[in-house]
């Protein structure tokens, strides 16, 4: 979500005729827009605010502008107290605002129509936002407080964004949202907006992220079932394994319901790919709690699993961190050899088989199961085909195009 943020931010500017550069030196601005979800990502969106002194001495004129979730948690007034050659900063919150108040003070520039453009994904794939903020109360979570509660934005306004990142050119639309399957629109469901999407013209894949277990309904799974648009892949944060500490993050399930969850899904599509997020070293977490994750990973089938320490993002004494940072470097580091391994066995399980791959050159593409792939000829960029597998290493599948 914060990639997607910066996108906007970068048509903003595209819009009023500004070009992006990877050059400081001839940047009239500069934009750091910022994430607080752990401690380290703070940390270093502080570090690059310093690094622009220099940029700011040599170019005076040149605006510097701090925005995102870091800098709603921080404030204004502590980030230019901090780095007084900082013009601006604009919070999450406040981020939509960010092209009519401010890009403004760059002076007068003509209105320039240019087609999306991404600077993070391929040029097959747009990103769609279609909430912001969250709801939920999670324990270790900061995102309500800089985020605010979750705001639904209409399906209209979602349909329209779509169509017209299509009509620029992507294939593949990634619809955002904190909780993302808990949007509503009056008696329009998460579901029935997914099949709104799927209809536009000229959409090959609909992917969607993140999900949360807790909003998944019956018409869901019945969708993912019939619709071979929308991805054989889905993300889907369990945080841990212990039922005990899930109580203690106040996720609202249990890891048996989470394994009911996608015994169900994979009923529906049983070579759905799935991920997830696990936090190591949650307050009071015990050995016995870290092997009850340590064994979701080979029972959850993951394909892969983004692993983190438990970062503090709050100042309540309850919610400091217990467990020695030997102990949890341990832990991720058992965590993580845990989830290579049996990613490894997931993309061999792959081999032999057939995957439908969106190319974004000639000879490398993603599958519905959000593998990379690779093949030695026969894609064009945009163009979906089927690819036999014939190998895996590390993480990407390598295949043969078929006919």
């Amino acid at each position: 979500m914060n990639e997607a943020d910066s996108e906007d931010i970068g048509a903003a500017f595209r819009r009023r005729g500004y070009e992006l550069t990877d050059d400081l030196k001839k940047a009239d601005a500069v934009v750091v827009n910022t994430c607080t979800v752990r401690q380290r990502a703070e940390d270093k969106a502080i570090s690059q605010i310093g690094r622009l002194r220099k940029w700011k001495l040599a170019r005076p004129d040149g605006k510097l502008f701090i925005v995102g979730c870091a800098a709603q948690k921080l404030g204004g007034k502590y980030l230019k107290n901090r780095f007084p050659f900082v013009d601006e900063v604009v919070g999450a919150k406040a981020i939509e605002s960010f092209e009519d108040s401010l890009i403004a003070q760059l002076g007068p520039s003509p209105e320039s129509e240019t087609a999306h453009q991404n600077l993070f994904r391929s040029p097959q794939t747009a990103y769609v936002t279609i909430m912001r903020g969250c709801s939920l109360k999670c324990s270790y979570c900061i995102v309500p407080a800089v985020r605010g509660p979750a705001v639904f934005l209409s399906a209209d306004a979602i349909l329209e964004d779509a169509a017209s990142k299509i009509k620029a050119g992507a294939k593949e639309i990634v619809l955002l949202g904190q909780t993302v399957n808990s949007w509503r629109g009056g008696k329009t469901t998460f579901s029935e907006l997914l099949s709104k999407v799927l209809a536009l013209p000229g959409l090959k894949r609909l992917r969607f992220m993140s999900p949360h277990p807790l909003f998944f309904e019956d018409d869901f799974t019945a969708l993912l079932a019939r619709e071979k648009k929308l991805a054989r892949y889905m993300h889907l944060p369990v945080q841990s394994g212990s039922d005990r500490i899930l109580k203690l993050m106040r996720r609202g399930y249990t890891r048996g319901q989470y394994l009911a969850l996608l015994e169900r899904l994979r009923a529906a599509v049983p070579d759905l790919a799935v991920s997830t997020d696990f936090i190591v070293g949650y307050p009071g977490e015990t050995e016995e709690d870290f092997l009850d994750t340590l064994s979701l990973v080979e029972e959850g089938r993951f394909t892969m699993a983004y692993c983190f320490k438990y970062s503090p993002r709050t100042d309540r004494p309850e919610m400091a961190a217990t467990v020695s940072e030997a102990a949890v470097q341990a832990r991720l580091e058992k965590l993580l050899a845990a989830v290579k391994k049996n990613s490894r066995l997931v993309l061999n399980e792959r081999i032999g088989k057939i995957e439908e791959v969106l190319f974004e050159t000639e000879t490398y593409g993603r599958a519905s199961g959000n593998f990379a792939v690779r093949v030695k000829a026969g894609g064009a960029p945009g163009k979906i085909a089927e690819v036999l597998v014939t190998g895996a290493e590390k993480n990407t599948l390598s295949g043969k195009g078929l006919l």
